[in-house]
């Protein structure tokens, strides 16, 4: 019996994706448990004051509506528990991809005591899911797929903030007129003779670095400019604000069971794949290779 759960799909699903704050887990796992997960006595006065578990708060809502929804059609009950069961046969895998896979994996948590057999399978699970006990603690049920760079394992407040904060040095470090990065980054190579596919190779390292110098000052040499005073304004600021923000902020989540990274290690480049990435925007993976290699929860952070 599976029980699939999609990832972000409408505006509902993207409010709770932003609402990325930890939110504690002690509560669900005391009613559902699993509190004592990597040896954490929730019951322990110094365990509760170090903070217990927590999640992505956007998942925790989801799940608990999950949760009721559940609990009140009795739907898996009915499929594999008691008697009367239509498959006691049968055991229940929960898949998941993206906001879906955090989700099946905290779930898995709750239904473990009714359901011992189950298993859990996840596609590109946020980075910023659950706590470390959490995340090692379901390896013996839960996998993990991680697909080449895609962004969302190494979603986390932290990696946002830096990549926000490199956006913008970066723009503030630009010597050349805007249009003028735009055209290099768009252009494609000589050597591409099929018009319609965008497929341009690997660029010189040498080349690469040249542009680089070109396009962008050296960090210690930016000028100063309104652009420069008003960033390290709002550095302040957001410093200031992540102080205010308590020691909530400073949780760690982290992306959840055994993890598999398919790693991109080959692409075949005939007009085919040209013409099938021009047709889909270059969202389609046809035509990549992949190696999957076992990582670390934390590998990605």
């Amino acid at each position: 019996v599976v029980v699939s759960f999609r990832g972000t799909f409408s505006i509902e699903d993207c409010v709770s994706d932003v609402l990325i704050e930890p939110e504690s887990l002690d509560v669900v796992a005391r009613e559902f448990d699993f509190a004592n997960v990597g040896g954490s006595d929730l019951n322990n006065s110094t365990t509760a004051q170090n903070g217990g578990h927590y999640c992505h708060g956007g998942m925790l809502m989801w799940v608990r509506n999950i949760c009721r929804d559940l609990q009140r059609h009795k739907l898996l009950d009915k499929l594999l528990l008691g008697p009367n069961a239509e498959y006691p046969d049968y055991c229940l895998r929960l898949v998941g991809h993206s906001l879906g896979a955090a989700t099946c994996t905290i779930l898995s948590y709750m239904l473990r005591s009714k359901f011992p057999n189950l298993r859990c399978v996840n596609y590109s699970p946020p980075g910023c899911s659950v706590t470390w006990e959490l995340a090692v603690g379901c390896k013996n049920w839960c996998n993990s797929f991680v697909l080449d760079s895609d962004i969302v394992p190494r979603l986390s407040l932290d990696s946002m903030e830096a990549w926000r904060d490199e956006i913008l040095e970066l723009i503030g470090r630009i010597k050349v007129p805007k249009i003028e990065v735009a055209k290099r980054f768009l252009k494609g190579s000589e050597g591409n003779n099929c018009g319609i596919c965008f497929d341009p190779p690997l660029d010189d390292p040498e080349v690469t670095l040249q542009d680089l110098e070109d396009i962008l000052y050296d960090p210690d040499e930016v000028p100063e400019s309104e652009y420069k005073r008003q960033l390290e304004r709002f550095k302040f600021i957001q410093e200031e604000r992540k102080r205010l923000r308590g020691e909530r902020r400073t949780i760690k989540l982290f992306p959840p069971g055994k993890m598999i990274h398919l790693v991109k290690t080959g692409e075949k480049r005939a007009c085919i794949h040209g013409v099938a990435k021009c047709l889909t925007c270059f969202t389609t993976n046809f035509g990549f290779e992949y190696t999957p290699l076992w990582i670390n929860n934390d590998d990605l952070d």
